[in-house]
């Protein structure tokens, strides 16, 4: 039967309404399971952030892990525009006077003077009868220069070439900077400069040394190493201006503007190392923050509002109450059995009755400065080499059970919402199909009895017509 409905026009009744009627009672179920998605998104989402709140503690207590973050160093320069310095963790506290008396310095060669910097070099004087392609090699690369190449040119081969040397044009010289610093990288004619054919020489980069009769460079800076005193130990040159072997542990970093290389000038500066507790007082007070964002978001997804009488998303879920009693658990209890610094309390980190954690940093500084490695191991023990596990070890293992990929507690139970939800999907789509089947049953119906009223009314009515006609009939005989 063809999908067709009269609209009650032989019954009267509005089967169009009464046929929407019915199918919405079929589809109770789908309302039933949209909500269910609705509510499992919203679980699900609650904890997703969670997840993300709890991955930040578990960056933050990566660094608590980090011997690195209490042994750290800080290295102060008394005079910064004449040294500055670094310090690893396995520096000694001490200070070092230094002293600077020249710094290190590159190589600078400037050519001649040349009508301008875009003429082909072969209509240039002093280069009458060039070969059309020259060869020069710099520091063992070789570089092609034809006779049509301007100055520009040369300068753009030269650069192009990464040969150790920065190429530019000042005033139509050609001017050629080694790349590094130190008289081990200077450049020597016939050894790491090499002009086949005289194209250099014609630039003026090279030249003929009258009183030794030798062909030189053309400098107009030579090239210098650094040099340095400390505490009083002369002699100590770099070919840079960065002493990273002198001291152990300590790097020293020269402002290359510092002196005057012509040896009557020298700068001084005292530089100190000592304990960097900023660090470790830094990485701390970013583990309270973060902790207590974790508590605080986990508060308010578990709470009841007694007012208004609703529950918060995670209100009564056991998995997010033990969750937050174990992250208190982890920063309340005893580290270890002896010592004067067993506890968080003890190194000024605090819990309030209401969960919420504080940081006293001037305590923290005072006792990380008197007992480094005992403050140390109170966050990093390890049970194999200290018998004991510290706090940031036992929360670090915790949190790694509850996120790691695929294995952790809330990827799984993440893995389960989507799981549902798409179950429910399957099912909505089940009931929508059966739904559209039951309303082409109801409608198929309907047609079929408005079709069959519609033929006894018809049929009626011919019935009527005939009676009326025969009683008409029956008059006109009687007359």
């Amino acid at each position: 039967m063809s999908d067709l409905s009269l609209g009650g026009l032989a019954t009267g009744m509005d089967t169009d309404s009464i046929i929407k009627q019915l199918v919405q009672l079929e589809q109770r179920p789908i309302y039933n399971y949209q909500q269910e998605i609705s509510e499992l998104e919203q679980t699900k989402g609650a904890w997703r952030d969670v997840n993300s709140r709890l991955d930040k503690l578990e960056n933050r207590i990566t660094d608590l892990k980090l011997s690195a973050t209490y042994n750290s160093r800080t290295a102060n320069s008394s005079n910064e525009d004449v040294v500055t310095a670094t310090a690893s963790n396995s520096s000694d506290e001490a200070t070092y006077s230094v002293t600077v008396k020249s710094t290190a310095k590159a190589q600078r060669l400037a050519g001649s003077k040349l009508d301008d910097s875009e003429t082909a070099i072969k209509d240039l004087t002093g280069f009458t009868g060039i070969a059309a392609e020259n060869n020069i090699q710099i520091n063992g690369t070789e570089i092609t220069i034809s006779e049509n190449d301007t100055l520009r040119d040369i300068s753009n081969n030269i650069n192009d070439a990464d040969a150790g040397v920065k190429a530019s044009i000042v005033d139509n010289h050609l001017v050629l900077e080694t790349n590094d610093t130190g008289t081990e990288n200077e450049l020597v004619v016939n050894d790491s400069i090499v002009d086949s054919n005289g194209v250099l020489k014609g630039l003026g980069i090279i030249e003929l040394d009258v009183d030794s009769n030798e062909v030189l460079a053309n400098e107009v800076q030579t090239a210098s190493n650094a040099e340095i005193d400390i505490n009083g130990i002369t002699g100590i040159t770099s070919s840079n201006n960065t002493f990273s072997e002198a001291v152990e542990g300590v790097t020293f970093n020269i402002n290359p503007d510092a002196v005057a290389n012509d040896g009557t000038d020298t700068a001084f500066s005292s530089v100190s190392v000592a304990k960097d507790t900023g660090k470790a007082t830094k990485a701390v007070q970013a583990f309270v923050d973060q902790y207590n964002s974790a508590m605080s978001f986990l508060d308010g997804k578990t709470d009841y509002d007694e007012e208004t009488e609703k529950s918060a998303v995670l209100q009564g879920d056991s998995t997010a109450m033990r969750l937050q009693m174990r992250l208190r658990e982890l920063v309340t209890s005893k580290v270890k059995d002896s010592g004067d610094y067993n506890t968080l309390t003890s190194v000024g980190i605090e819990i309030d009755r209401d969960g919420v954690m504080s940081f006293d940093s001037s305590k923290f500084t005072e006792v990380l400065e008197n007992s480094p490695e005992e403050v140390m191991s109170i966050f990093n023990a390890e049970s194999d080499s200290d018998g004991y596990e510290g706090m940031a070890v036992r929360m670090d293992s915790y949190l790694d059970q509850l996120m790691q990929s695929n294995t952790g507690l809330i990827p799984r139970r993440l893995d389960f919402y989507d799981t549902r939800i798409d179950g429910l999907n399957d099912d909505i789509e089940d009931v929508q199909r059966k739904v559209e089947m039951t309303r082409q049953r109801y409608v198929d119906q309907f047609s079929a009895m408005e079709e069959a009223i519609s033929e006894m009314q018809s049929q009626q009515s011919w019935m009527m017509s005939q009676l009326q006609s025969m009683g008409g009939s029956t008059a006109t005989s009687m007359m």
